[in-house]
Parts: C-alpha cells; sequence; structure tokens
C-alpha cells in the first residue's frame, strides 16, 4: 500500500538568525559598518536554510533485471528547502525586492525500522536464481529516488512549497526590517534540474 505525506512548515528561528545578519547591509549607512557586516556575513560556516516542505513516502517497487524480478517496498524521507544566502536582494526605495532562490530537494531512503522490505523475488527460468545482490539493489533503489523526485514535481508539491516558502519570507524580512517587502518566485513551478 502506498501511502504520502508532505508536511509544510517554515524554520523560523533558524532563518530568522541568518535573515539578521544578513539583510542588514541593505540598511547601514556607514561604509565602514557595511564591510564589517560583509565580512560577518563571509564567515558563516554553514548554509542555513528555509525548509518548506518535508516528504514522507512509502513507494511501491517493481523492477527486473533480465530473468529475475523484485518486488519490494521502500520509505523515502526529504525536505524541500531554499539557501538563504542565495537571496537575491534589492532595494528600490523603502521596498525590498527578493527573488526566491532554486528550490534544493533532497530524498534519501529512510533509516526507521523495515523502511525496505523485500515483498517477493523470483525468476522466469525453472529453478533459476531469483536472488538480487544489494549493488542490484541500491542501483533500483537509486531509479525509485529519482522518480519520486519527477513526482514531486508532478503532484504540484514544488509549487506549493514555493508559494508557502515565498509567503513567509517576506513576513518575516519585513519583521526583522520592518520595511516593505515583495518576494517575487521567477520559476512558481520550480526547476528540475538535469538527470532528475
Amino acid at each position: 500500500m502506498k501511502t504520502s505525506k508532505i508536511i509544510f512548515a517554515v524554520a523560523a528561528v533558524i532563518a530568522l538568525g541568518s535573515l539578521a545578519l544578513l539583510i542588514p547591509r541593505y540598511f547601514t549607512p556607514k561604509e565602514e559598518d557595511r564591510d564589517i557586516m560583509d565580512s560577518t556575513v563571509k564567515e558563516i560556516k554553514s548554509m542555513v536554510k528555509l525548509c518548506s516542505a518535508d516528504i514522507y513516502e512509502e513507494v511501491p517497487i517493481k523492477a527486473s533485471i533480465g530473468n529475475r524480478h523484485i518486488f519490494a517496498r521502500v520509505t523515502l524521507k526529504g525536505t524541500i528547502s531554499f539557501d538563504i544566502e542565495r537571496l537575491d536582494i534589492t532595494r528600490e526605495g523603502d521596498t525590498l525586492h527578493v527573488a526566491l532562490p532554486p528550490e534544493e530537494i533532497e530524498i534519501l531512503e529512510s533509516t526507521d525500522k523495515d523502511s525496505y522490505i523485500v515483498i517477493d523475488t523470483w525468476s522466469d527460468k525453472l529453478m533459476g536464481n531469483s536472488r538480487f545482490t544489494t549493488e542490484e539493489e541500491n542501483k533500483i533503489k537509486e531509479k525509485v529516488k529519482q522518480n519520486a523526485i519527477k513526482n514531486i514535481y508532478a503532484k504540484g508539491y514544488v509549487r506549493q512549497a514555493r508559494a508557502e516558502a515565498a509567503a513567509n519570507l517576506g513576513n518575516m524580512i519585513s519583521t526583522l526590517t520592518t520595511k516593505p517587502v515583495k518576494v517575487t518566485d521567477p520559476t512558481p513551478g520550480g526547476k528540475m534540474n538535469k538527470g532528475n
């Protein structure tokens, strides 16, 4: 049985902390203060992300290699996130214009117990070997992950995550700066990477 769940939420505390470091460089009047702020931003070691969606999905697997076949189930977990350090921010009068960066999708096999279960394997040949090696199963699961990413776009999850992120980002930046903020999304449906 296939189940799918997507949860839209904002990691506000982390995002606000990052934005507090990034935004002031657009409002600092003194050049030396601006230089200090730019240096501080460059010292940030970890990439802080705005997480808009958590994905949980149980996916059936039906695959074949030669005359061998496998039927299994894998549980996938992932996120749709946005790198706040890649925000394109410009100022026009008192209004901040923010362009939402490309989404970053990460899909991994769950580490929960029984997240991968082989239900059956068989061979078309009478008395033929029906076993799959770990390497073969990993290749099959990798294809399942790539198909899951395509389905995330097809089901509109990315579009919904981008709309949610844009709304939340505008509210957060406006709260921090007390300035009007206009968030634009150059790719509302997302931009699937080549190979996905």
